[in-house]
């Protein structure tokens, strides 16, 4: 991890920092259907080389797993999960079989409904809306598909920027910072094939690996008055000569990693910089928000923490990702009327009842608030008119 005025950097030592795959591919090397210890054991070492995460996408068709009972079905999904860090990516059609939290993605144009939809509300999965022709990793990239079949990718790194920070970036000198990374990496990287030392598991192409830009301090920009109209045009400006000098994919979105948002509020205070002003102010904890929008440890409305910025919208490579805490878990049509009120884009969905595990790290100077805190989600199709003549 490399600090500078507003940013920070994390990078591999000698390769990619993270990358997806899909099945399909994985299944390839290693039988998933007759050797599934096999494929557990290749892709767990696939993860391990990739010190930021390996997402799997499941681009086989559905009828994979019909052989296998409802536990084995279950037992190699659970593990094909715990392995990546980045989590398992399906659609309705690929992986359903959950009795418990699980790291995974349910790729869908609509929110879930029936079995998966429960799934879903309980807290154990969560849900991105679905684009044709492509899939958007929450906290990746786009990663594309030819065919069907999901092409491998990976990001060298991911430069992590505060909102408030856009608008007084050197763009010159994170450019020169870039490019001696991705030089450096480069040249490690290739040592490190050359002595063996990559899973050859994983088909790594220079073209199909790229960086990614993201940002923290959403709410804290909006509290300091700033709008987002005025942002869209520079940072458009700045990944267009990133793509130019870098000629790499550059994927803009959000980041959610609390650690890196609180080392940046942090740095911003303790050095004086401009963007400090919407920070708490001590005894407080002064850290950024993760992502674009509300703090999920903060009991904010539920609006706001499922907020994705519309001027930012076509600049996004994948969508934002949403924690929504909340004391009970939601019914289905409270669920629908509530996204049907946000504003298009929506985000990446996943609730947090009380019975969901919660997202790390635990800190004390920034804890998690108390879940009967948070405002529920009301069913308002199950609201009762008062009758006319009730009162008599």
């Amino acid at each position: 991890m490399r600090e500078g005025r507003g940013w920070i950097l994390r990078t591999g030592e000698d390769g990619p920092w993270a990358g997806w795959l899909g099945v399909r591919h994985l299944d390839g090397v290693a039988p998933l259907r007759e050797t599934p210890w096999l494929a557990v054991q290749t892709l767990a070492a696939l993860d391990h080389a990739f010190p930021g995460g390996l997402a799997l996408v499941w681009d086989a068709p559905p009828d994979w797993l019909e052989l296998l009972s409802a536990a084995e079905r279950q037992g190699l999904l659970g593990a094909l999960a715990a392995c990546c860090r980045r989590g398992l990516h399906g659609t309705e059609s690929g992986p359903n079989s959950f009795e418990g939290p699980a790291s995974f993605w349910l790729h869908a144009a609509a929110p879930p409904s029936g079995g998966l939809g429960q799934a879903w509300r309980q807290g154990w999965i969560g849900w991105v809306p679905q684009t044709p022709g492509a899939w958007r990793l929450p906290g990746l990239g786009l990663a594309d598909a030819e065919a069907d079949a999901v092409q491998a990718g990976a990001l060298w790194g991911e430069l992590t920027l505060p909102v408030g920070a856009l608008g007084q970036l050197e763009i010159p000198e994170l450019v020169r910072v870039l490019a001696e990374a991705q030089a450096r990496l480069e040249r490690d990287f290739s040592h490190r094939l050359s002595s063996g030392a990559w899973p050859v598991a994983f088909p790594f192409h220079r073209r199909r690996c790229g960086w990614r830009v993201s940002l923290v301090g959403g709410r804290e920009f909006r509290a300091a008055g700033g709008g987002w109209e005025g942002l869209a045009e520079p940072l458009d400006s700045f990944i267009r000569i990133l793509e130019r000098e870098l000629r790499v994919p550059i994927h803009f979105g959000s980041c959610m990693a609390f650690e890196v948002a609180s080392h940046l509020g942090h740095q911003a205070m303790r050095e004086g910089l401009p963007w400090r002003h919407s920070l708490a102010l001590p005894p407080a904890s002064p850290t950024f928000s993760p992502g674009m929008a509300a703090a999920p440890r903060d009991p904010a409305p539920l609006e706001a923490r499922a907020m994705v910025p519309t001027p930012l919208a076509p600049l996004l490579a994948d969508p934002p990702i949403a924690f929504l805490r909340v004391p009970t878990p939601p019914q289905e049509a409270a669920c629908a009327t509530f996204l049907s009120g946000l504003a298009h884009p929506l985000p990446a969905v996943r609730w947090l009842p009380p019975e969901a595990p919660l997202p790390g790290p635990f800190q004390a100077e920034r804890p998690w608030a108390a879940a009967s805190a948070f405002t529920p989600l009301l069913d308002v199709t199950q609201a009762l008119q008062p009758s006319l003549f009730e009162e008599m």
